[in-house]
């Protein structure tokens, strides 16, 4: 797959953080190595995503407090979409970012949908039963 369209969520919806995972840097005290694949993303826009923002698992990045992930299953309520930021990458720039967000956690690709031909996908896991807490989506 040439390119997609990456949903962003969480801490990867702000720019500066999103573009350390391609171009390299530091964001709020955390280096970040530049991708193998450079190329500039494309903003296209945002959109609610059928699925629910919702926080598991603990991590010392957030004060031992939980982590964002995107339920693998489809929420009914929208109420409880998620917005997400979008963003045209490339398919290797998209499995980079899956390598630096930690195949451990983030270990499923979920599809969200389709835009201008391309195919939507993000990057979650699954640990909404381990303790995790939905969260409404007030932008909606």
């Amino acid at each position: 797959m040439k390119y997609l369209i990456y949903a962003a969520y969480g801490s990867n919806m702000l720019k500066e953080k999103f573009m350390c995972y391609i171009k390299g840097g530091v964001f709020e005290g955390k280096n970040y190595t530049e991708s193998t694949y450079k190329s500039e993303p494309e903003d296209v826009g945002w959109m609610c995503s059928p699925h629910s923002l919702y926080f598991a698992k603990k991590s010392p990045r957030w004060d031992n407090k939980g982590v964002a992930f995107l339920s693998c299953k489809k929420e009914s309520n929208s109420d409880y979409y998620a917005t997400v930021h979008l963003w045209k990458i490339s398919g290797k720039q998209f499995n980079d970012i899956q390598q630096k967000e930690g195949k451990s956690w983030y270990d499923i690709i979920l599809p969200i949908g389709e835009k201008d031909c391309l195919k939507i996908k993000t990057i979650s896991g699954s640990w909404e039963n381990e303790n995790s807490v939905l969260v409404k989506d007030t932008l909606n």
